[in-house]
């Protein structure tokens, strides 16, 4: 009987380790999402400008940032950190997040943050309309879209 529950525990230790490089990797394809958009949107304004100067007329284009939300004009950084905390939040929607494992995904993600900032972000992804995270036993969670409602506020449900 020991055996078998030295062999379990074997198996929970190495499915542990096999979750925390998942998330590592994951973070890193977040992360490197994040500079591809951002690369993304200066080429495309420098391109709209270079052909504004030789005389060719252009539309601008809005910007494509899959899974982005709203932005309210901030600079750059801080829309890139708002999207990266909100994807962190998402990609850990079972187990919950809480502020000191979001300023840890920054850290691995190479991101340089202050921990203040980090709560900062935290309270303005839940103040915004739609609220996209909210607070739940000292974590946070995700809300889907099914839970949002027309005016903008979650709908209460129990756990």
């Amino acid at each position: 009987m020991s055996d078998f529950v030295n062999y379990l525990q074997h198996r929970v230790e190495d499915t542990k380790r096999k979750v925390k490089e998942a998330i590592e990797r994951l973070n890193q394809a977040i992360a490197e999402r994040e500079m591809l958009v951002a690369d993304l949107a200066g080429y495309e304004r420098a391109l709209e400008a270079e052909m504004r100067s030789q005389g060719i007329n252009v539309l601008p284009q809005p910007v494509q940032m899959p899974l982005n939300g709203t932005s309210n004009g901030t600079e750059h950084g801080e829309t890139n950190k708002a999207e990266f905390v909100r994807q962190f939040v998402r990609a850990h929607a079972d187990a919950g997040v809480t502020p000191n494992d979001i300023f840890k995904g920054f850290q691995d993600a190479g991101i340089p943050i202050k921990k203040p900032y980090v709560y900062s972000l935290v309270q303005r992804l839940q103040n915004q309309k739609p609220p996209s995270i909210r607070s739940r036993r000292r974590k946070w969670y995700p809300i889907p879209e099914s839970e949002q409602s027309v005016d903008g506020t979650a709908e209460k449900t129990l756990p």
